[in-house]
């Protein structure tokens, strides 16, 4: 992953290649990434984000291995779900990069996940008491000066 925050990663996990008749072969490898994704708060606890995972080989060419990406999102069919955010979709996309050294392209599959904050936690604990704050603060100004309470 092109996009990866993990520098201890490390694929040890031996696993079977599968050829089929056609000389394709594909090869699942699990997997647990880290990746950083820069974040908008502008709109917080209103927010949306999306994050891109790419995938893809940077010591052979197109022409040596071809990706492709057998569905066109991702499969969130295991997916925990989470209190913080709600997983929107994670569509994918294959890209064909030619650099300026190279006449061969390399192929990439870009994930990109589309995540939106479940804002109620926000709109509860935080929303909510800073504005019934900013109302009754000003009201204590209209209590007498000598009545002790204010």
């Amino acid at each position: 992953m092109s996009s990866s925050a993990d520098d201890q990663f490390s694929s040890s996990m031996e696993t079977n290649v599968v050829i089929r008749h056609d000389g394709q072969i594909m090869w699942d490898q699990p997997a647990i990434t880290k990746s950083s994704c820069k974040v908008d708060v502008s709109y917080f606890p209103f927010d949306v984000q999306k994050c891109r995972l790419t995938f893809g080989s940077w010591t052979h060419n197109g022409n040596q291995m071809d990706l492709h990406n057998a569905l066109d999102s991702a499969d969130l069919a295991d997916f925990v779900e989470n209190v913080e955010w709600e997983v929107q979709g994670m569509p994918a996309k294959k890209n064909i990069i030619l650099y300026g050294c190279c006449s061969d392209p390399y192929p990439d599959i870009t994930y990109t996940l589309h995540l939106k904050r479940r804002a109620s936690f926000y709109i509860f604990n935080l929303l909510i008491p800073c504005m019934m704050i900013s109302f009754l603060a000003p009201l204590g100004f209209y209590l007498p000066a000598d009545s002790g309470e204010k």
